[in-house]
This record gives structure tokens, C-alpha cells and sequence, in this order.
């Protein structure tokens, strides 16, 4: 029974994120709004960065955050329904403090498998099912699973993100160092987790999560990796253009427009 729950309950968490994840608002906003399709303009991306170019930055906000919503409430659901829902009078998954405080022996799911959920939500929002499998590049991934998992890391985040961006004006380049700047910090997070630095009560999670929610240990630190990774390639193109000098720059954190190098 524990074998067959612990295969089974991860792939309907990863399915459950990848069919939200697949879900896309760009296209039918800019086919109603503005008789465009994203995907046939600037750099043919359904994403929220190439919709901000296309019809503003209105229209990134609310594409940005539609991306952001998809990827995080498929985490919470899985989250809520796992450790709050009985299964048969028992929850099948501890709570993140219990986890913490190692008290998760009685429980059918030992481990956060609500994250498959979030990796489920990102293979989703790169492999849209829903329109031909041509998505993002997963920054919206990222943001909205580190603002919504750690405030600390989030800010850890957003202070690498316009350091790179004020310096180098690249976005692709910014959210690439972001993604591996926040990969290394969960790694550590998770290494001191491992070696018991910090005692297993509710009050210190505070420094780091949102109180305590979601368990952020090594397979936090995994799916910030596998993040990263994917982020990197998927920008593979983008890479080549700062190579090149090619890369368009932003000016708008100066307080300008936006233009091209």
C-alpha cells in the first residue's frame, strides 16, 4: 500500500500541475484584443516578456501574473488536499512542521511530494498541451515558486534580478543568474537542514518561510535546480544574442522607454 501511494500520488501531482501549467491566456487575449497572435510576432514567444513588447507592459502584468497563478495553485492544492483531506480517517502527508521536526513516520508520504506539482506546472507552462506545446521559458515558473514558497528567498531573488538587470539591461540574462543564484541558496538551505543546524519548532520558520507551509528541503532544492537548468536552455537563443551584441537591452530601469540596443 505505502509502495503503490508513493508511485501513484506524485504522477496525479505532476499531472495536475502540467494540465494547469498548460493553460494560457496570452493567445486568446491578443486574438480578442488585438487581432495578434504572439507566437507570429517579436521572438514567437507565448510568454509574458514578448506580450509586454508586443502591447505593452499592461499586458505583460497580466500575463505575468496569470503565468505566476498557474504555476503556484496547482503546489497549493496538492498541498492542502494531501495534509488537510483524511484518505480512509488518515492524512496521507505531514505537515511542513512535522516534517521539520522529523515526526512524519506514521504517515503513508514522508517527503513533500507536493512539489511534483510545481515541476508538473513548469513542464507545463514550456510544453503547453493546449497549443501545440510551444510555451515559455519558465521564468514565470520561477518567480512565482520562490515569492510564494520563502519571502527570504524571493527577496534574495528580486535583489539579484535588478542588480544583474541595472548593470547588464539584459532580462534574459537577469532572470538566468537569478535562477541559478536561487537554486545555490535552497541548496544550502536544504545542506543545513540535513545537518540539524536549526531546532524543529515552529517560531525560526518564520525567517524563512511563510510561517509554516511547505517543506523546503532537498527536493525544494532539486526542483530550483532542474528550474534553473531548463531556464538556461530554453534561453539558449538569447544567450547566443548577448554573444553576438545582438540582445535587446531595457532602459526602463534608468526611468526611460525601453528601446533597442
Amino acid at each position: 500500500m505505502n509502495i503503490f501511494v508513493n508511485i501513484l500520488v506524485p504522477f496525479i501531482c505532476l499531472a495536475i500541475g502540467y494540465l494547469m501549467g498548460s493553460a494560457n491566456i496570452s493567445i486568446p487575449l491578443g486574438k480578442l484584443k488585438f487581432k495578434q497572435d504572439p507566437r507570429e510576432y517579436g521572438s514567437h514567444n507565448p510568454g509574458a516578456t514578448n506580450c509586454g513588447r508586443l502591447w505593452g507592459k499592461k499586458y505583460f502584468l497580466i500575463v505575468f501574473f496569470f503565468d505566476v497563478f498557474k504555476t503556484i495553485s496547482p503546489l497549493y492544492i496538492c498541498w492542502a488536499i494531501l495534509t488537510f483531506v483524511p484518505f480512509n480517517g488518515q492524512h496521507l502527508l505531514p505537515t511542513a512542521q512535522e516534517m521539520y521536526r522529523g515526526l512524519n513516520s506514521d504517515y503513508l508520504i514522508q517527503w513533500p511530494v507536493y512539489w511534483m506539482a510545481a515541476l508538473g506546472s513548469m513542464l507545463g507552462g514550456i510544453f503547453p498541451c493546449f497549443i501545440g506545446f510551444k510555451g515559455g521559458k519558465a521564468a514565470s515558473c520561477m518567480v512565482g515558486i520562490t515569492l510564494t514558497s520563502s519571502w527570504l528567498f524571493g527577496v534574495i531573488g528580486a535583489l539579484s534580478y535588478f542588480t544583474v538587470l541595472k548593470k547588464s539591461k539584459y532580462v534574459s540574462l537577469s532572470s538566468i543568474v537569478t535562477s541559478w543564484i536561487n537554486a545555490t541558496v535552497t541548496w544550502v538551505w536544504a545542506i543545513l537542514l540535513l545537518l540539524k543546524v536549526f531546532p524543529g519548532d515552529k517560531y525560526w520558520m518564520f525567517f524563512v518561510n511563510w510561517g509554516p507551509m511547505l517543506y523546503l528541503n532537498y527536493v525544494y532544492a532539486i526542483l530550483m535546480t532542474i528550474i534553473a537548468v531548463v531556464l538556461t536552455i530554453r534561453h539558449r537563443t538569447n544567450i547566443g544574442r548577448i554573444k553576438d551584441g545582438t540582445e535587446r537591452k531595457v532602459t526602463w530601469v534608468d526611468g526611460k522607454k525601453a528601446v533597442k540596443d
